[in-house]
């Protein structure tokens, strides 16, 4: 416990000092300084309100962004859906043919290696 009262006094004593000596080696007189103070903190509260309020607008066009890019990907995924079933029952009347052709083609070759064979 009496550490932390050591602490705690060092950097009362250390802040006291700090301040003093800032006063004390300031370029500008109390009064100018005060004015310097008053117009930076409003400055900074202008710069968090802006910030603010950009951050909240950001959030929202995220989430707005957001479900559009769902709505999107789910009118693309069905549209794709539906080019492959279109095109699977577009290419059913050929993929007979083209299964009768390759069959005709194996037979072919069959038949030439047997008479290579002979």
């Amino acid at each position: 416990m009496s550490n932390q009262k050591s602490l705690y006094l060092g950097l009362l004593v250390g802040g006291l000092i700090g301040g003093v000596t800032t006063l004390l080696t300031a370029p500008t007189s109390g009064r100018e300084l005060r004015e310097q103070i008053k117009v930076n903190r409003e400055k900074l509260e202008d710069t968090l309100v802006q910030l603010k309020s950009e951050s909240i607008s950001l959030k929202d066009q995220m989430i707005r962004t957001a479900k559009d890019s769902a709505d999107v990907i789910k009118e693309v995924s069905l549209d794709l859906q539906k080019s492959i079933k279109q095109w699977q029952h577009e290419i059913e009347p050929h993929k007979e043919n083209l299964q009768n052709e390759l069959d005709e083609i194996e037979e072919k070759i069959r038949q030439l290696e047997q008479t290579i064979k002979k």
